[in-house]
């Protein structure tokens, strides 16, 4: 087995002692998490529970493990987030790339995206409506590349590529007024959402720009 799996093994029995209610199987030689995950409200309620398994994915620390509801409490349906094999989208991909940009752990994994995509669905079964969600598919990326480039102007988003990979010279400073005009400095603006490309990498934009038909 590759380093990739034999890290995701040897950090399940740290995700166990952090959720108890999980525990290790093994189907086929591979190990992975399966159990319930409780989700308390802000006043500490419990307000759901999930039978999940946590899996091993191509890519892991710098991918995320794969997430699966299996107990049925989850349509398997788009518009719930949920897909027919009971595996779970927690997000857009270049967004999960950018969050595992150095290398995630399964509780890590756990703690900042399957409880708060688990409490979504929650939220979704009282208020009828996610409290924040990404489209699918092609409508997802763009609005994931319209938020970070900062417009919806296409043409502004291959000017952008350009600068952030060197292909075009970016005649200014860190102080300077943004190049979009929006009134602050380069380094709080469109700066960090260079890095921010550079974190996704070029190929990877490229697929996704291809896939909306850029």
């Amino acid at each position: 087995m590759n380093d990739s799996y034999a890290i995701f093994e040897s950090q399940l029995n740290d995700a166990c002692n952090s959720f108890q209610n999980l525990r290790v199987k093994s189907i086929d030689g591979k190990c992975y998490l399966k159990g319930t995950l409780d989700i308390l409200n802000t006043d500490n309620i419990l307000v759901g529970s999930f039978l999940i398994e946590v899996r091993w994915s191509e890519g892991f620390p710098y991918r995320f493990p794969a997430l699966f509801e299996v107990g049925g409490d989850i349509p398997c349906e788009p518009d719930w987030h949920k897909y027919k094999n009971n595996s779970c989208c927690v997000t857009v991909e270049p967004d999960e790339i950018h969050k595992c940009k150095h290398g995630i752990t399964v509780t890590q994994f756990i703690s900042n995206y399957a409880i708060p995509y688990f409490a979504n669905q929650c939220y979704k079964r009282i208020e009828g409506k996610y409290f924040d969600e990404y489209p699918h598919g092609k409508e997802g990326l763009i609005r994931y590349y319209t938020e970070l480039m900062g417009t919806s102007d296409t043409n502004l988003w291959r000017e952008y590529l350009e600068l952030a990979f060197g292909k075009r010279p970016l005649k200014i400073k860190r102080d300077d007024p943004c190049i979009c005009k929006n009134g602050k400095k380069f380094k709080k603006c469109h700066l960090k959402r260079f890095e921010t490309l550079r974190d996704i990498g070029i190929v990877n934009i490229n697929r996704h720009f291809s896939q909306i038909s850029l």
